[in-house]
């Protein structure tokens, strides 16, 4: 059985030992030796790549083809003298699998190999056994100072095992069919509807849902500032603002809402978006959100809850008369 001496680490090298056991004259005798082998990972969305040194595979006595993943069909292929294994959740899972632990979603799979060079009532068999895994943070917290556009934001997370990256987008449509997206300042009369789509990419979608937790305006580009108006509360609409809709929660990789335009106070003309957003499992939880009868009175929420993961954008600049919009 293989075991990993260290914490594998991208682009770093990683030891491990590797079991040789024999048998003699009806005596077990088992010694251990060290394998060190120079490794790659590599992570992208819901896909993975390892690739290790093939001279020092060749020097430990692991030719290419006794190598392959959780699945023995998906082998290796030679590039640049390095033997590279790939998965992703397209085509090719080979025999990847998904976990979720309550802050992170974690892709895990395994490179084997198997020699035997001996024969007979004796065996000098050689087990090669690599871990290696993709992690992506459940939470994002991103937030932007811009005139708004149609934003994209993008973190890079950087973990003790693979490097995952995925992308989270917040964006403004002028429609209920989410096909005109605002472009530039938004100038918006008040009382007039707006739509708010917030979407994540370099996920699985068929294994991945976007959950909306909470959604809050400010007269200010501060996520934290005192003053604010909930929009949506507990993956829901705030009962105290009847105009809020969720349209879509925790179903696909894309959150919808809707509501009318608001002023805070007549020399703060600006208004600006900000979402507390998290990453769920399909498989393992119900992403999916069913939101109550609308009660009237419930306590709003303060803004403390607004810590953990947010993507900002603004300013709207709201108007008491049609600008053009």
């Amino acid at each position: 059985m293989h075991v990993p001496t260290g914490t594998l680490r991208n682009g770093l090298f990683a030891n491990y030992k590797t079991l040789m056991t024999g048998t003699y004259d009806h005596h077990s005798s088992t010694c251990m030796f060290y394998l060190t082998v120079n490794a790659t990972e590599m992570c992208d969305g819901s896909s993975g790549t390892m690739s290790l040194s093939r001279c020092q595979l060749f020097e430990a006595g692991f030719p290419d083809n006794k190598l392959h993943l959780n699945d023995p069909s998906c082998r290796g292929t030679v590039q640049n003298d390095r033997l590279v294994f790939h998965f992703d959740n397209d085509n090719h899972i080979c025999g990847t699998h998904l976990t979720a632990n309550g802050t992170h979603i974690i892709y895990e799979n395994r490179i084997l190999g198997e020699l035997d060079t001996a024969g007979g009532i004796i065996n000098r068999k050689k087990t090669l056994e690599l871990s290696f895994s993709c992690v992506y943070q459940l939470n994002k917290t991103l937030s932007m100072d811009t005139e708004l556009n149609p934003i994209q934001s993008i973190v890079n997370r950087h973990i003790p095992d693979g490097v995952g990256m995925y992308q989270v987008t917040m964006i403004p449509y002028m429609d209920a069919g989410f096909s005109h997206p605002y472009t530039g300042s938004v100038n918006i009369m008040v009382g007039e509807s707006i739509y708010i789509e917030v979407s994540v990419q370099g996920v699985d979608s068929r294994q991945i849902a976007l959950v909306m937790d909470t959604c809050w305006a400010t007269p200010v580009n501060e996520k934290h500032y005192p003053v604010h108006w909930d929009l949506i509360t507990q993956k829901c609409p705030n009962p105290k603002d009847r105009t809020v809709e969720v349209l879509k929660n925790g179903l696909f990789t894309t959150g919808r809402f809707s509501f009318k335009m608001f002023s805070f106070h007549e020399d703060e003309p600006k208004v600006f978006l900000h979402c507390s957003i998290h990453l769920c499992l399909l498989k393992d939880q119900n992403c999916a959100v069913v939101c109550p009868a609308r009660k009237h009175g419930r306590p709003g929420r303060s803004t403390n809850i607004h810590d953990s993961a947010s993507i900002s954008i603004g300013p709207f600049i709201w108007s008491t008369k049609n600008k053009g919009f």
